[in-house]
């Protein structure tokens, strides 16, 4: 499927895209704050960008009065920490990408951004684009030539040759190649490194239950990651690799399927390692859900693995495991800007509660990405990534699904799904 009936268009009447000089106040129905849940009566104060302060009176003195929004709901802007920008969504993904130029992806990149945005995601982690295109997606939304959510990428994720994704262009099969692509793709701007542990289940010949590398080559590259400062994200479908992965102390292991000969098994020594390493896991669950495209043989088997995995998901954060709602955005039959539907489904059909399904989607994410002192809560110090919901999500989960404003760094975004699009003029 892809989203191309779905073009944002600029809203009537938005207000522009500025960040606001001087206080400005937001009071809400009720707000989502860090440690104390959905509070009522909150006044967040609002300058340059930057939450300055969260009181639970009226506005501060000097603050431009804070318009009353009953029946709203504000919650830090979503995080997805797994979405491919490029990927069409379609079901033929692949091929898509080999068929299209880098100057064309580029923009798909920035047309899927953005209809992630007008859902209420503010930040979204990039796992894999073929070549330096998704830097580039995030350089033009970074200095303001276009709109978007915060974005993080990887470039090409590092992969064997012929292995998962390898069209991409990040192929290295020896520990030297590893390590030296590594080091190319820092050199080149990325935010974070990707690791392809296994093969997956886009790419025809590459097995997602076997590992694409040795241990020693995983170690290495995680004590590379930990020497560069970047996060490492491991993309692993195998109980081998998810163990593996956690033991090496990777940020975040993408999938987590636990598969074994025997099926999906969570093994004690497989939590542990997870626990060991403060390695939180990408359910990715949005893959597999039922929606309106391919019902297919295909889509039927991911069903299945789904539905198998929900357990483990709930056994996982029962553990003490943090759970991420990275959606695997472009993938066949995901579309791009379904956060807060995973979000939904970790509280529907894993069982957390819905503060915590909510964290997974953005102080969690953000934490596990290396951004926890810039965005993912509603306290003072943080950028103002804000998500208005239309409804009290207090009494009704659907209420994610609404996105009434969206704001990042203080600025309007989107309303009611649609994007401001003024705030493509720029402030020389």
């Amino acid at each position: 499927m892809n989203d191309l009936e779905n073009l944002p268009l600029p809203h009537d009447g938005a207000q522009s895209f500025e960040v606001a000089r001087g206080a400005v106040a937001w009071r809400a129905g009720a707000t989502f704050l860090p440690g104390r849940g959905f509070v009522e009566g909150v006044t967040v104060l609002v300058v340059d960008g930057i939450i300055t302060a969260v009181t639970d009176g009226p506005e501060p003195t000097g603050a431009a009065a804070a318009r009353p929004r009953p029946g709203t709901t504000l919650v830090p802007g979503l995080i997805d920490s797994h979405v491919h920008l490029t990927f069409s969504g379609g079901s033929a993904v692949i091929d898509d990408v080999v068929a299209t130029s880098d100057v064309t992806l580029g923009m798909v990149a920035l047309y899927h951004a953005q209809l992630a945005l007008c859902r209420g995601v503010t930040t979204l982690a990039d796992c894999g684009a073929r070549g330096e295109v998704a830097l580039g997606a995030r350089d033009a939304v970074a200095s303001g030539r276009t709109v978007g959510p915060r974005i993080l990428a990887s470039g090409a994720p590092i992969t064997t040759t012929g292995g998962h994704c390898a069209i991409l262009g990040g192929c290295a099969d020896s520990l030297e190649d590893v390590i030296r692509v590594a080091r190319r793709q820092v050199a080149a701007g990325a935010d974070f490194l990707k690791l392809m542990l296994t093969g997956g289940n886009l790419t025809p010949g590459s097995n997602p239950g076997m590992l694409q590398y040795p241990a020693e080559v995983v170690a290495a590259l995680a004590a590379e990651a930990r020497r560069l400062s970047r996060p490492l994200v491991v993309h692993a479908h195998s109980a081998e690799a998810v163990a593996l992965a956690g033991s090496l102390g990777a940020s975040v292991v993408a999938h987590g399927t636990c598969a074994t000969s025997e099926g999906i098994v969570l093994s004690p020594a497989t939590i542990a390692a997870l626990r060991a390493g403060g390695t939180a896991i990408d359910a990715t669950i949005t893959v597999g859900m039922p929606d309106d495209g391919d019902d297919g043989q295909v889509m039927s088997e991911r069903a299945q693995v789904r539905k198998e995995m929900l357990p483990v998901f709930g056994a996982l954060h029962d553990a003490g495991v943090p759970l991420l709602a990275g959606t695997d955005a472009g993938v066949t039959n995901v579309r791009h800007g379904a956060t807060a539907r995973a979000v939904l489904a970790l509280e529907s059909d894993v069982g957390l509660q819905r503060e915590e399904a909510l964290l997974a989607g953005t102080a969690h994410a953000a934490r596990a990405l290396g951004l926890g002192g810039l965005t993912g809560a509603i306290a003072p110090g943080l950028a103002a990534d804000l998500l208005l919901l239309d409804g009290d999500l207090r009494h009704d989960p659907t209420a994610i699904l609404r996105p009434a404003e969206v704001w990042v760094q203080g600025a309007l975004v989107a309303r009611h799904g649609y994007l401001a699009l003024d705030a493509n003029r720029r402030k020389d």
